[in-house]
């Protein structure tokens, strides 16, 4: 093929990508998915030519193999790029079906039972009037207070002031 230089002795290839044909974002993915067998660096023009540089892991790679890293390497680009022409295709369906979820997800809502037992929990939380951060701390100036719960207690007396 004309667009694969094969380099045996360095377990290297390189493979000339079209732009044009395929996408950079088409040839990130089509990389990412063989990263298991190969290193890869990406270099040239994205306008241009895009060259992908492949070095296999293994060292003592065969010719064979290598060129078979590279072919897997055009099957992923056509993959994804047949993947990206029909996402772009399907973008105003999947649209239109989420824009119609959710407006039958928030109509329902705005008359569920649900929604108003919610708004009116609200309405009486703004009424109840809560104290001051100030209020609320206590000084320990020794550090004694400790968070507790009734099992830790189980056991102690309670003391003199709060007998009777």
């Amino acid at each position: 093929m004309k667009n694969i230089e094969l380099f045996p002795k360095e377990a290297k290839a390189i493979v000339s990508i079209n732009p044009k044909v395929f996408p950079l974002e088409v040839v990130y993915a089509a990389c990412y998915v063989l990263l298991d067998k190969a290193y890869f660096i990406l270099d040239g023009d994205p306008e241009k030519e895009i060259k992908a540089i492949i070095r296999a892991k293994n060292p003592k790679i065969k010719k064979g193999e290598l060129e078979k890293i590279a072919l897997q390497l055009h099957d992923e680009l056509i993959n994804y790029a047949t993947y990206a022409v029909q996402a772009a295709r399907n973008q105003a369906v999947r649209e239109a079906i989420i824009k119609r979820a959710l407006a039958t997800n928030l109509a329902e809502e705005e008359y569920s039972p649900e929604r108003k037992e919610e708004e009116t929990l609200k309405e009486k939380a703004k009424e109840i009037e809560m104290p001051d951060e100030e209020d609320l701390f206590i000084e320990d100036p020794e550090g004694i207070a400790k968070p507790w719960t009734p099992e830790k207690a189980k056991g102690l007396k309670k003391p003199d002031e709060l007998e009777g």
